[in-house]
């Protein structure tokens, strides 16, 4: 099945010009500096010898700036003879000064400077980091998605970055550009990615991190400057969710040297999308904001509009007394909806949509502070208090599977001589409107000591947490009504607790034990307000509470028999607590839902070298002793609710790097990134789904990346992913139903393309670009959820342009 592209629109030839211009200026520019009286040119690195794209560097004596190109290069011309000082800055390092480098009249100069010191996070906590021998210890599984991996794919969505993450699978049913990301770990279900415990700069970013913990709200992956995961035992120093991992998205912190960008994209479809940032630092004030405007009709007629502004500031009192502050405001308006397309008319065109009046609003505002006190060099305390607002007001037109007697419909959609084939369009929609206020509190105590003459490490917090959630359900009396009758609401108030430390142990040189133990305590209540009364809405007050207590330990290993190889392994309790809509049923009594627990083990070993090559192997089973499915409408045909009780995961993950560049001592730089996931096990172990296979849990994932970047500044990089057939439902359904929403999802291969031109001048550097994604333009099947098919991305095509100062 092949789709036709629309011609390209006016802001794809705009941009298209654009690009033209700024690679021609880009060469006639370069060209002016053909005679000089002397060159300095370098690599900036980091601390272990990779290059540091968009460095700030200065020669401090001339007051001279210019910015590090993609591979990491500077270069300053027309030099007069005389001894130099050059200062580099970069996001995530302490601003490092050289020693003189002499430059002689006429004389080209190669001097490569690296930094000493990785910076402190000031705004935010790290859950991976940067520090490679700091990774190297970590007895777990991890990945981190790099800045510099991030700007060579130009990614449309998060799910672009996620889904090539070994044992990460991203379901899309939410519209276009990931505005709600599904996203499972090791075959738990993606939906809402409520099994996984989701940050950003350390914060919760769900609904309600305890009580309602899906995703209504990503954050773009535009302004972020790496994504890190975490899957191994480390996890119990974060929560309250420690089943599935932590996906900890870091923006980026005021920079040393005063820094912006500019970006303007453009594409199919009218996708626009404006980026840009400033930041720098006077004095002990450090500032940084960025402002995205995001939008486009989408592909399935998806129109959305997203604005989004995060801004951080900190203030150094002293060497041991820092503040700093972070606000966040998020809105976007769009017209997803969960009504997918039936079997038949995915088939006869898959760029429909039955609903187009569908509307969802999604606002988020966050404010928080962090105080880092350091007494002295080998101890830090980090206190972060946040606070939240998310409104989340969904209008969806109703519609029945099969007709009903005397009820009059707008239109059918689909095929009316199918049972179950077409979708009777009602003129009437359900308003289902949200509010989430959060309040929170994490202290965390970091403290490096020595045992034995051994180097120890304990890390050690509490944190709190209060959650309020409004829920109101409006009949609106057109399919265009988001007001009208109030039907039901009610609100729920909750409380979340944590105590957690862990200590890692180093024997000797080679070995660390780290074992750690989080305990967590979360009560909760349901007051329902309104409720239908003999099929009445009324006014009501019905009431329950309960709470749910766990221990939750851990242990992991890690042995470096060399420098820069490291096994590991480790065991830790996953736990997540029961959705509190479900723990408590309409007539206020707890039906007792037992929160999930899991026993999650691991084993691995990891090998990160300078010359070029990094690689990971992971074993790992996920033994849950009750794994919860919840009744959510946005699950599909697993939307009721089961206790599953004894569910087995097993399989391994497979990650080799290469840059051929450093392995052959070359100035170009030659990348490949190989990742691989075999979910071999992923089954109920008891019940009445007994061996079955788990729903969207496919058995294998695959991607390949491949980039190139020539010393001149030009770019380019491919990658493809694989994603293997998976299960809808419970049942193991192959065939399809005519609604759509069971039966086999079928494997499919997607490929993305991305070219650029980097040209680096003394005050600027530009960078025109282009990037098509599914560049076979393959029609596939994203998921059954919620209501019948969602068609994955379409091809897309865009062109832009990125300028840095």
């Amino acid at each position: 099945m092949t789709l036709e592209l629309p011609k390209r629109n006016c802001i794809a030839r705009f941009l298209t010009l654009v690009f033209l211009i700024a690679a021609a200026a880009g060469i006639t520019l370069g060209q002016t500096n053909s005679f000089s009286i002397g060159s300095l040119n370098g690599t900036v690195l980091d601390l272990n010898g990779r290059a540091v794209p968009g460095a700030a560097v200065e020669i401090v004596e001339l007051g001279r700036k210019t910015v590090s190109d993609a591979i990491g290069v500077y270069r300053f011309e027309n030099l007069a003879a005389g001894d130099y000082t050059v200062s580099i800055a970069a996001t995530g390092f302490t601003t490092f000064t050289s020693q003189p480098i002499t430059i002689s009249g006429g004389q080209a100069v190669t001097n490569d400077i690296a930094f000493a010191e990785v910076r402190r996070s000031i705004n935010q906590v790290d859950v991976i980091g940067t520090d490679r021998d700091a990774i190297a210890e970590i007895p777990g599984s991890v990945a981190v998605v790099s800045a510099n991996e991030l700007r060579s794919s130009n990614p449309i969505d998060a799910n672009e970055v996620l889904r090539r993450v070994t044992g990460v699978h991203v379901r899309e049913d939410s519209g276009p550009v990931s505005l709600r990301l599904n996203m499972g770990i090791r075959g738990l279900n993606p939906d809402r990615s409520r099994q996984i415990l989701v940050l950003e700069d350390g914060i919760p970013l769900s609904l309600a991190p305890y009580g309602e913990p899906e995703l209504y709200y990503s954050p773009p992956i535009d302004r972020m400057q790496r994504v890190e995961i975490l899957k191994g035992s480390g996890s119990i120093l974060y929560g309250p969710q420690t089943i599935g991992g932590v996906v900890n998205f870091v923006t980026p912190d005021p920079p040393e040297r005063p820094t912006g960008t500019f970006q303007l994209t453009g594409g199919e479809r009218d996708y626009l999308n404006l980026l840009t940032s400033y930041g720098g630092k006077i004095g002990k004030f450090g500032g940084y904001g960025s402002l995205l405007r995001k939008q486009g009709n989408g592909f399935r007629s998806f129109d959305f509009g997203v604005t989004d502004f995060t801004s951080k500031f900190n203030y150094t009192f002293s060497d041991r007394h820092i503040i700093g502050a972070k606000l966040s405001l998020f809105d976007e308006t769009s017209n997803s909806t969960y009504l997918g397309l039936t079997q038949a008319e995915f088939e006869r065109d898959p760029t429909q949509n039955p609903v187009p009046d569908d509307r969802l609003d999604v606002q988020r505002y966050l404010g928080s502070v962090n105080y880092q006190f350091i007494p002295n060099e080998t101890t830090l305390i980090n206190t972060t208090a946040y606070a939240y607002h998310t409104k989340r007001n969904w209008r969806r037109q109703d519609f029945d599977r099969a007709p009903v007697a005397g009820r009059a419909y707008l239109g059918v959609f689909g095929d009316e001589d199918v049972p179950g084939g077409a979708v009777f369009l009602r003129d009437s929609s359900g308003n289902r409107n949200r509010d989430f206020n959060i309040i929170g509190i994490e202290s965390r105590l970091a403290k490096e000591y020595s045992l034995g003459g051994n180097r120890s490490t304990f890390t050690g917090g509490v944190s709190y947490v209060f959650e309020e959630a409004y829920d109101a359900y409006v009949v609106g009396e057109t399919a265009t009504s988001s007001d009208g009758i109030l039907r039901d609401a009610e609100t729920r108030p909750a409380h979340g607790a944590s105590v957690f430390a862990q200590n890692r142990f180093t024997i000797g040189r080679k070995f660390t034990i780290t074992p750690g133990i989080r305990f967590e305590n979360y009560s909760y209540e349901r007051r329902i307000t309104r409720a239908r009364v003999g099929g009445i809405p009324t006014d009501v007050d019905v009431r329950g509470k309960d709470s749910v207590s766990a221990w939750i330990p851990g242990v992991g290993v890690a042995y470096q028999p060399v420098a820069q190889f490291t096994i590991f392994a480790g065991v830790h309790r996953g736990f997540a607590p029961p959705r509190v809509k479900d723990a408590v049923n309409s007539t206020g009594t707890p039906v007792e839902l037992d929160a999930e627990f899991s026993w999650n083990y691991e084993a691995g070993a990891r090998y990160a070298a300078h010359n070029g090559f990094n690689a990971e192997a992971t074993f790992y089973t996920l033994q849950f002793e009750n794994q919860i499915i919840p009744a959510s409408q946005s699950g599909g045909a697993t939307s009721t609710l089961i206790n599953a009780g004894k569910t087995l995961h097993q399989g391994f993950e497979l990650q080799a790097g290469f840059d051929f560049g450093k392995l052959l001592e070359i100035g170009h730089r030659l990348t490949t990134d190989l990742r691989y996931s075999n979910l071999a096990i992923a089954r109920f172990e008891n019940g009445i789904y007994d061996s079955n296979r788990l729903p969207y849990a496919p058995e294998d994932l695959f991607s390949f990346i491949a980039g190139y970047r020539h010393p001149n500044g030009f770019g380019g990089q491919y990658d493809v992913t694989f994603v293997g057939r998976q299960f809808a439902d419970n049942n193991e359904t192959v065939a399809p139903n005519a609604n759509g929403e069971i039966g086999l999802i079928p494997s499919y291969t997607l490929h993305n393309v991305s070219f650029d031109y980097e040209r680096t001048f003394e005050k600027f550097s530009i960078s025109p670009f282009v990037t098509v994604k599914n560049l076979t333009n393959r029609v596939y099947i994203s998921s059954r959820a919620p209501q019948g098919i969602q068609p994955g991305l379409f091809r897309q095509a865009n062109v832009g342009i990125r300028v840095r100062f």
